[in-house]
């Protein structure tokens, strides 16, 4: 699973009246992308994407543990 596909799927999950303005092409492989592409749409939804991300950095860093 990409960044973007676990990215989308958390996005859903945590702010499913949100998630068609944060989603992103699945395709994507850098966070850095992805927070380029959804800060770009707007700040607050950039804020949110860093979020997002971060909770994913911890839940991987969490699973390596």
């Amino acid at each position: 699973m990409t960044i973007a596909e676990r990215y989308n799927q958390e996005a859903t999950r945590l702010l499913p009246h949100m998630a068609d303005s944060l989603h992103v092409d699945p395709d994507i492989t850098c966070a850095g992308e992805i927070d380029e592409i959804v800060f770009r749409r707007s700040e607050l939804l950039g804020g949110m994407a860093i979020a997002i991300l971060a909770l994913i950095e911890r839940d991987r860093a969490g699973e390596g543990a």
